[in-house]
């Protein structure tokens, strides 16, 4: 997954391709009142960046101090402003000062977020009662109240697991398989309800593929893999890169049933990063590897 979300496959790295184009576009951003980068599954390599730092919600929204009281007098109160004054606090060194002032963003952050979503108007798209239901409804309420929060451009980052079936595949896949195809579907509908769908695009990453063999419950670790890409602005209805033929020790099966990909995770994300806005000159920042591939472009966005 760091190798997906980095681009970087031989050596370590410190940021990912989503984090690297918030830091490219960031001077073209100014005034966002939440970050380019937002996730509601966790801190994460893929909108890890030099400059800018990602937004970390919950799948129902920011996570906001509580228990405090705003009342005078209540001592609860006394102590919501005994911690602003430790925060506003003028400290001498840079650690201090740097925990402090991510601390106050992190509030204010939340507040006005919170505050956003709070008066977001109720869509009448249905979201499944699900992991990534929840975090894609969330998703859909703050593209609701993108004028409010000055928004341009933003990634928001999603996740569900489950899908390393060494066991029980016939009897976990499809349940599987059906909870993502119901969570990009309503939320997809969403960007529809919304007349923004030609402005959202929905794509996933996975880590590896499976084997085209049984370990006797389920299958094992591969290479090559299937993502999706969804939204107004895509080229859909189509296969992107060459499907491999689906033989057990043919001559794309570089093992048990493991088939070498056609496409490289550099070529999807500088597609992806081309739409987003990202100048020709820069794409090769955001996929360090793209020179070694003659196609730039895989087609599957329309510009």
């Amino acid at each position: 997954q760091d190798q997906w979300t980095s681009l970087r496959g031989n050596v370590p790295s410190k940021t990912g391709w989503a984090g690297r184009m918030a830091d490219l576009i960031r001077d073209g951003v100014a005034g966002q009142q939440m970050a380019t980068n937002a996730s509601l599954f966790g801190s994460n390599l893929f909108q890890s960046a030099d400059e800018t730092v990602a937004y970390v919600m919950g799948p129902n929204g920011p996570l906001q101090f509580e228990g405090f009281s705003t009342t005078p007098g209540d001592l609860l109160n006394e102590q919501r402003l005994a911690f602003n004054r430790i925060v506003d606090a003028q400290y001498d060194t840079i650690y201090e000062r740097g925990f402090a002032a991510v601390q106050r963003r992190a509030i204010d952050a939340a507040d006005t977020v919170t505050t956003a979503i709070d008066n977001a108007p109720v869509l009448d798209t249905v979201f499944p009662l699900s992991q990534l239901g929840t975090q894609l409804e969330t998703v859909a309420r703050l593209i609701a109240v993108r004028d409010e929060l000055q928004m341009q451009r933003q990634v928001f980052f999603v996740a569900t697991g489950g899908f390393d079936s060494h066991d029980n595949q016939n009897e976990d896949q499809p349940g599987l398989l059906g909870g993502i195809s119901e969570a990009i579907a309503a939320f997809h509908a969403a960007t529809v309800e919304l007349n923004i769908a030609d402005s959202v695009t929905t794509f996933t990453q996975s880590d590896f593929g499976r084997t085209l063999t049984s370990n006797g419950d389920g299958t094992d670790h591969a290479w090559a893999g299937n993502q999706l890409i969804v939204g107004g602005a895509v080229n859909g209805g189509d296969l992107y890169g060459s499907y491999p033929v689906l033989e057990i020790g043919g001559p794309e099966d570089v093992g048990g049933g493991r088939m070498i990909p056609s496409t490289s995770a550099d070529q999807y994300a500088a597609t992806l990063a081309r739409w987003f806005g990202i100048p020709e000159i820069e794409l090769d920042v955001v996929a360090p590897n793209l020179a070694n591939f003659s196609q730039r472009d895989l087609g599957f966005m329309i510009l």
